[in-house]
């Protein structure tokens, strides 16, 4: 737990820096502000990825999500996300999320619609269509492998940053 912790905060640095421009699941850019947020989570459901071709559907949940908002609004938040994938390779396809949302500690929420392209385990995360500018960067690790000759993984842990703007 601690490595993940680290990893959420070295993430939040980086955005506070402005090295990465990073979540689709920043909450309230309704507003007109800009939203960030960085977390870390993992599959609750994921049809099993192939090493090499076909698809199926997963669901996200975060085990630790924190965000700011350009409004002076930062905290804890909570991101689920369900939708489907093509794989190429294991680690390398698309991800398409019709519901990616995120929930503050207050209960305010905001749903957009998600792209993420991974190479290898690196994925960019843009909005799919949306009047909403998302760019962000995710992170995969295989966590179930494969129980036969053509399964890569069951599950993904998921480590990630982005911004919202409305």
């Amino acid at each position: 737990m601690k490595t993940r912790f680290k990893m959420v905060a070295m993430l939040g640095t980086v955005l506070a820096a402005g090295a990465i421009a990073a979540t689709p699941l920043a909450a309230s850019a309704s507003d007109g502000d800009v939203d960030a947020a960085a977390w870390v989570g993992h599959t609750t459901s994921l049809t099993p990825v192939l090493l090499v071709g076909g698809g199926g559907t997963y669901s996200f949940s975060s085990d630790v999500c924190a965000g700011a908002s350009s409004d002076v609004d930062a905290g804890l938040c909570t991101i689920s996300s369900s939708g489907s994938y093509t794989n190429i390779v294991c680690g390398t396809g698309t991800v398409f999320s019709a519901t990616a949302t995120t929930t503050e500690s207050d209960g305010a929420s905001d749903t957009v619609g998600i792209a993420i392209t991974f190479v290898a385990g690196v994925g960019v995360v843009t909005g799919a269509p949306s009047a909403t500018t998302v760019a962000g960067v995710a992170v995969l690790v295989g966590t179930g492998p494969g129980t036969n000759g053509s399964t890569c993984v069951t599950g993904f842990d998921v480590v990630g940053a982005a911004v919202l703007t409305s």
